[in-house]
């Protein structure tokens, strides 16, 4: 852990004397260590559709309607509370051949917080969806993007990839549809990770359907994240 701390502050030192902010870079696509990905470096037409913050009692089956029509898989990274209170949307994601992640508990920013507590997020969400049937490797899509000091230190405790992007939309804005496919298709390139929320309703709703129309129509095909992984060049 001192070797960490070490580590944590000549970056912080350099940060500063380069002049860029820190909130800058807790929100760039750049960890300071651990396995993560936004984009996988490929000439393949190719990209991972992902959805967080589910599941939602009516959009999340709404959404997999969507995809179902499309014949694409996505990702869905998946609060543990709300996997508390809709167990039954979760069977419904698997059911029907989609991924399921970790968006934490209880969506808080992952911070400058204790690391007992940031493993408490994971491993309690990790463990309802296991009583729910999802095996193999649960990857991690942090919640609002952050990455900084603690969580990615966890993660590489918990041997977890984390799943960030290159294609945001950034909902949060609460945009019309025209505004997101527009932002999107704009970002987008072969080995993309693209990020949606499924609860967000109807305007996200019509932009992945739109989104999903248009790449089809220019050739790309869609893949789950531990699809997209398998991709990456080896080390």
């Amino acid at each position: 852990m001192r070797k960490l701390v070490i580590r944590v502050s000549l970056v912080l030192v350099t940060l500063t004397v380069a002049g860029v902010g820190l909130r800058a870079f807790i929100n760039s696509r750049i960890p300071l260590f651990g396995d993560s990905i936004h984009r996988v470096d490929t000439r393949e037409r190719v990209v991972a559709l992902t959805f967080d913050d589910g599941p939602h009692p009516r959009h999340t089956p709404r959404m997999l309607d969507l995809l179902d029509r499309h014949q694409v898989k996505a990702t869905f990274f998946m609060m543990g509370r709300n996997v508390e209170r809709h167990p039954d949307v979760v069977l419904q994601v698997l059911a029907r051949g989609h991924e399921v992640g970790n968006h934490s508990y209880s969506h808080p920013r992952l911070v400058f917080m204790a690391p007992g507590r940031v493993r408490h997020e994971i491993s309690r969400t990790d463990a309802l969806l296991r009583s729910l049937g999802v095996t193999g490797d649960i990857h991690f899509s942090p919640p609002h993007g952050s990455k900084f000091v603690v969580l990615p230190y966890v993660l590489t405790q918990m041997g977890k990839l984390s799943v960030l992007s290159d294609v945001d939309v950034e909902e949060w804005k609460r945009p019309p549809a025209a505004v997101m496919v527009r932002s999107a298709l704009e970002q987008v390139r072969p080995g993309s990770v693209m990020q949606f929320h499924d609860p967000l309703g109807e305007e996200t709703l019509k932009a992945v359907d739109q989104v999903v129309t248009r790449l089809l129509a220019q050739g790309y095909r869609f893949e789950r994240i531990s699809e997209l992984i398998k991709r990456r060049p080896n080390p």
